[in-house]
């Protein structure tokens, strides 16, 4: 039976995206999922859980550049929809290529990480491996997909055509709780292309998210341009976190920072690929 949502798109559009998606995965007989918390990974995982049941392994990358609510979230939905689940640990930081931030840094990250799963997939003598990217991901300068292709990683959402807006549709008629969860890549992608990432920049970045979060804003992002904070909120937040600029100033100084700035255009994601995808037009 079909759950009617607040918004719905067209029931029956929304029924056959689902049982696309449901049926492919179920093709694949037995995976295991990179999961992060995110509500497209989240579909993923929640799917494949659905339609494969334990044949679903699904797995948590805890690195330092992910967040602890993610981790404490990740955790939540693994237990409130029996997840067979786990949790790998490693250094991100210590990738060959990664700290010094290059402009296809994160092909490095996801080359890591798939390789990781890729091995626990052979020991346990799993055909495949699932991300949870979407077909808008298609759309924007992500060297980590090159990755994902080199790797065969299976990515059933652009397989099924599901776009961002498809995902959170799906995720919202499940009853997955992070459906409308705002996007959260990381750490390090506050970081610009060549400027070294350290442990002590992400830990500045993590704290000042954070508290800004705890202030009510929804998306946030510190964009860290060495001892300086340019804070990005959702456009119609703008105004009412320039209405508590001090209070805001005094907590990141205390973080680390010496200058405080608000982005007046607010918050865009993929702010600092803005320059990579020009010089890639430019280039073509």
């Amino acid at each position: 039976m079909l759950k009617t949502l607040e918004n719905p798109k067209d029931p029956l559009e929304m029924k056959n995206k689902i049982d696309l998606l449901e049926n492919k995965i179920a093709s694949y007989g037995q995976v295991i999922i990179g999961f992060s918390a995110g509500v497209d990974s989240t579909l993923v995982a929640f799917t494949s859980n659905k339609v494969l049941g334990k044949n679903a392994l699904i797995i948590l990358a805890r690195t330092e550049t992910i967040i602890d609510e993610d981790i404490e979230l990740a955790r939540e939905l693994a237990k409130k929809f029996e997840f067979n689940y786990e949790e790998i640990i490693y250094n991100e930081l210590e990738i060959e290529n990664y700290a010094a931030n290059p402009i296809d840094r994160c092909y490095y990250c996801k080359s890591e990480l798939y390789n990781r799963l890729l091995k626990i997939a052979s020991e346990k003598n799993i055909p495949y491996v699932l991300d949870g990217a979407n077909a808008d991901d298609l759309g924007d300068y992500r060297p980590g997909r090159i990755a994902a292709e080199e790797n065969k990683i299976r990515s059933p959402l652009i397989e099924c055509e599901f776009t961002k807006q498809d995902v959170r549709d799906a995720a919202e008629f499940y009853g997955i709780p992070n459906y409308d969860k705002p996007s959260a890549p990381c750490l390090s992608s506050r970081i610009p292309y060549g400027t070294l990432i350290n442990s002590e920049s992400i830990n500045m970045i993590a704290r000042a998210e954070k508290y800004i979060r705890s202030k009510g804003f929804k998306n946030v992002r510190v964009r860290h341009f060495d001892h300086i904070a340019k804070v990005e909120v959702d456009t119609y937040d703008v105004d009412r976190i320039k209405s508590i600029y001090d209070e805001v100033e005094h907590e990141l100084k205390s973080i680390g920072y010496k200058n405080v700035e608000i982005d007046e255009e607010g918050f865009k994601s993929g702010k600092l690929n803005r320059t990579i995808i020009a010089q890639v037009e430019n280039a073509e």
